[in-house]
């Protein structure tokens, strides 16, 4: 074994002591495999013979400087705890270091599934997405009737505010458009430029309801169980927001616009009537009111994928499924 994963394995060993559930473990008993090499991090299988199943290890280092591993292992350790056990992996160990920070959760592979191919979504994985948001957006709103403690320790966690984001988005708006200049219509180009004041549009839905937000809802964050149930995963960019933001994200750019229209008007009955079930019941004239908003932040998703060098057919199709979900709103005259 290569003496790099030998330090690896000797620093995990040395963490998983401080546990109960490992206080026996020998050294000798954990195997890594690595999975994928992020801008930020390193993910890991973990495969310990104490246990029958595998762990998941995303280990950061330095090069987190968007924090976004700090906002996932915030979020496991503060609020995963407060939600429904099938809605989001287990944590088992959440360390921030000096040099590197760890987070350790269970692997689903064995017991859920990932989405379909990409270009095609099924309506069994849409409801289920939907009613996983419903329950996240739901049971964390300010206004839920069923009690919960997830807004006493969110003032802890360095989540981004929705304004943030819309900062950063406009910094490279205007540049976006000028690179659009021949291959959309001036129409287009018209709407783009009315979304500088996009700030000032969400304000009044980001003050009236305030909840936990994925977002990054896209069908590429989501594993499947039997039940079935969508299991969230992924937590590297949670905000607090209003749910119709991660609706958006997940029907209007995510999804073609052909199928979109198909399943939009159930998916929303899904979401009304799962909030309602959480505590958080939504009037259907305040919900479309926020859907349109869900869809005008749906827009800062090409203009950053773009930025930051997501390939082309990627942001292009995204644009074009929300340019095609503003049509439909209205948003677009």
């Amino acid at each position: 074994m290569v003496n790099w994963m030998c330090d690896l394995i000797e620093e995990l060993y040395e963490l998983l002591l401080s546990l109960d559930e490992f206080g026996h473990l020998s050294r000798h008993e954990i195997r890594l495999e690595p999975l994928q090499t992020l801008p930020h991090s390193e993910v890991y299988r973990v495969r310990i013979d104490a246990i029958p199943t595998s762990l998941i290890l995303k280990r950061a280092g330095d090069s987190d400087v968007n924090g976004l591993d700090k906002r996932e292992r915030r979020f496991y350790c503060h609020i995963a705890p407060l939600l429904p056990n099938w809605l989001v992996p287990k944590c088992v160990l959440a360390v921030e270091g000096d040099q590197s920070s760890w987070l350790l959760i269970e692997d689903m592979s064995r017991t859920h599934k990932a989405a379909g191919d990409s270009s095609v979504r099924t309506h069994q994985e849409c409801k289920c997405l939907v009613e996983a948001l419903a329950t996240l957006h739901g049971l964390t709103s300010t206004s839920s009737t069923i009690p919960g403690e997830w807004s006493k320790v969110s003032a802890d966690i360095p989540f981004s505010d929705i304004e943030h984001r819309i900062g950063f988005f406009l910094t490279v708006l205007n540049s976006f458009i000028e690179m659009l200049q021949n291959r959309v219509t001036p129409e287009v180009l018209d709407f783009l430029y009315s979304l500088e004041d996009m700030s000032v549009r969400m304000r009044p839905a980001t003050q009236s309801m305030r909840s936990i937000v994925h977002g990054d809802a896209n069908f590429g964050n989501v594993l499947y169980s039997s039940a079935p149930k969508a299991c969230l995963i992924d937590w590297a960019m949670p905000m607090i927001g209003f749910g119709e933001l991660d609706l958006a994200h997940a029907l209007a750019l995510n999804l073609p616009r052909e199928t979109a229209r198909q399943w939009e008007t159930e998916m929303a009955r899904v979401y009304l009537d799962r909030m309602t079930a959480c505590g958080s019941a939504v009037d259907s004239d305040t919900f479309y009111e926020r859907y349109r908003l869900g869809i005008l932040y749906s827009f800062v998703s090409p203009v950053v994928w773009w930025k930051t060098g997501v390939p082309d057919p990627i942001w292009w199709a995204g644009l074009n499924n929300s340019l095609d979900a503003a049509h439909d709103f209205g948003l677009i005259n």
